[in-house]
């Protein structure tokens, strides 16, 4: 392996997109980068940028709509633009840019006028987020035709969609966990995004785990830890979901006949509800009912011991599984024991001792 693919495998995720930033900004100074706070470092995922690059990074007003609409029109113009908001809830406020002109621009004017822009959103749970910040939202972007919608885990999904996102005709939105900034890349260089789909993160045999965002880290752990019952599970990283593509999941369903879904947010109207409408669509036999996750709840709050019971787990994941796979009681009891004893070691709303809060 060589010196520069072992830097890789040791970068953090936040680290790899500063450095995709840097070189997107330094390729041409056509290419610029809007941000709220943007000398605060947006979670030192652009940190010092605006300094190194004072001619292409703005700082944003609290204007979210306006903003929007500026970098739609500016990609459509071939000034190619990266936008970053600290939660996807400041994007709510720009709802109507992403509905009546984001992809449809270029629709109207007969595919004359891509318009290829990133927005990076952060999501998910994060120290006293409570109900206000703490949600995902993906399935009102994914929604929207033709708008591209990716939630990356690990350093090499993010690399994928800096590399590509210039070539696309529609925009990108990324839908960045704050606790993935701290991922690292998988040690097997295979297990990575090729094209605008789900990829498998760890090959199994038994039972099919699709899941999107921080769960496909949850459902990673309870895989390793099943592996002690010679239960063997394969993990799809959902990396894209718009446009949704469900060749590799159903190939995977096919091989083990035995499916759970992980949602990040809710079930109802989400991600799960469309992988399985494809699963009853296409036809494909299972040997059980599907079984869905998600978080225990509508909403997170701001207590991190009531959030500690929000929050689907490892555990959770493990009991799931073995329920499926009917393990033995003494069997189960010992492998959701080793889950919850994991699960413990962790505060629910802190990702890791480098974690400053609260955002």
């Amino acid at each position: 392996m060589s010196s520069l693919m072992k830097d890789k495998l040791s970068m953090k995720h936040g680290e790899l997109i500063r450095e995709q930033t840097y070189e997107f900004l330094n390729k041409s100074p056509n290419h610029i980068l809007l941000c709220e706070g943007i000398d605060d470092g947006f979670y030192g995922t652009i940190a010092e940028l605006s300094t190194h690059f004072s001619s292409q990074c703005y700082e944003l007003p609290c204007s979210e709509n306006a903003s929007v609409g500026l970098a739609i029109s500016a990609s459509a113009y071939e000034v190619t633009t990266i936008l970053c908001f600290q939660r996807v809830e400041f994007a709510l406020l720009a709802l109507e840019q992403f509905i009546n002109n984001a992809a449809k621009n270029n629709f109207l004017a007969g595919g004359r006028r891509p318009n290829p822009c990133l927005f990076r959103f952060v999501i998910g749970r994060g120290w006293g987020q409570g109900p206000s910040h703490s949600q995902s939202l993906e399935t009102i972007f994914a929604q929207i035709p033709n708008i591209n919608v990716l939630m990356p885990v690990f350093p090499r999904d993010s690399e994928f969609i800096f590399k590509n996102f210039v070539n696309l005709t529609a925009p990108t939105i990324s839908l960045e966990h704050r606790w993935t900034h701290f991922s690292r890349d998988l040690q097997d260089i295979n297990l990575r995004p090729h094209s605008l789909s789900p990829y498998v993160v760890k090959e199994g045999l038994d039972i099919t785990i699709v899941a999107t965002s921080y769960n496909t880290c949850i459902a990673l752990k309870a895989a390793h830890i099943l592996e002690d019952a010679d239960v063997s599970v394969e993990v799809i990283n959902m990396f894209c979901i718009a446009p949704f593509e469900f060749s590799i999941i159903r190939d995977s369903i096919i091989k083990t006949q035995h499916l759970i879904v992980i949602d990040l947010d809710h079930s109802l109207y989400s991600i799960s509800s469309e992988v399985l409408a494809r699963v009853i669509l296409d036809g494909v036999d299972l040997k059980l009912p599907p079984v869905r996750m998600a978080n225990h709840g509508d909403y997170s709050p701001s207590s991190a011991t009531l959030a500690s019971e929000y929050y689907l787990n490892c555990s959770d994941v493990v009991q799931a599984v073995t329920r499926m796979m009917h393990c033995s009681p003494i069997e189960s009891i010992r492998l959701v024991d080793e889950a919850d004893a994991f699960d413990k070691k962790f505060q629910s709303d802190v990702p890791n001792q480098d974690f400053h809060g609260p955002f």
